[in-house]
């Protein structure tokens, strides 16, 4: 026949608290960890939003920032016409609109509304990115092409 003492008892039930207690703690942990990497956008590149920019009937182009991610992954514009391109920053941190072939660098505030105007004379395909480091990498890139 087993005895079992107060003492032992009290042990048992500490040691189950202390397993339910780190069991808690590890995963409130992973959650925290899936928060910060989904908030961070580092998983972006699994999806795609694959959208166009929304174009207006006065050459006006809305382009957004969402994510870590441009929503759309191309603009297409004809050459000689003169875009005037609203971007739109979903995010609450900056981001950059540039394009290097046409001397375009834009910033864009967090959680914010920018407008530029441009004029692209020749017909061609150019990248579009964002400048703010790590967010090229982490897949901040779109094409612009320049239809005749």
């Amino acid at each position: 026949m087993q005895v079992t003492t107060p003492v032992m008892e009290q042990e048992q039930e500490s040691s189950w608290l202390t397993k339910a207690g780190l069991a808690v703690g590890i995963l409130v942990c992973l959650l925290l960890f899936g928060l910060v990497v989904a908030r961070m956008g580092l998983l972006n590149g699994l999806v795609n939003w694959g959208e166009t920019a929304v174009s207006t009937p006065n050459n006006t182009l809305i382009y957004t920032t969402k994510a870590m991610r441009f929503g759309q992954t191309e603009l297409r514009i004809k050459a000689g016409q003169e875009i005037t391109l609203q971007l739109e920053n979903y995010d609450m941190y900056p981001h950059s609109f540039d394009i290097d072939e046409l001397g375009l660098h834009v910033e864009m505030p967090a959680n914010d509304q920018v407008t530029t105007q441009f004029t692209v004379p020749e017909p061609g395909t150019y990248t579009i990115y964002c400048a703010v480091p790590g967010h090229r990498q982490a897949g901040m890139i779109a094409t612009l092409v320049v239809e005749p």
